[in-house]
């Protein structure tokens, strides 16, 4: 049960303030890596995984680029 406390002002939407001064920033980049088209059996579609890279692996990578790639796996909630 929520109760109006008089004299209280409402909190705002988003306390939060950016500090661009104080801030630091890094490149970031979403690659969509996909399995080798020869190690997918025939009539099956190719499988894929988002790879999220940063700082100076930005910018590295071309479509069409095997890679072999180790990381830390996340799971995150679609959108």
């Amino acid at each position: 049960e929520l109760q109006s406390m008089e004299g209280a002002e409402p909190c705002p939407l988003d306390p939060f303030v950016v500090l661009p001064d104080s801030s630091k920033y890094v490149d970031q980049q979403t690659l969509k890596l996909q399995e080798s088209p020869e190690d997918i059996p025939t009539g099956e579609l190719p499988r894929n995984i988002l790879l999220v890279v940063d700082r100076h692996l930005v910018q590295k990578i071309v479509p069409g680029t095997r890679v072999t790639t180790v990381g830390i796996f996340s799971i995150m909630q679609a959108k």
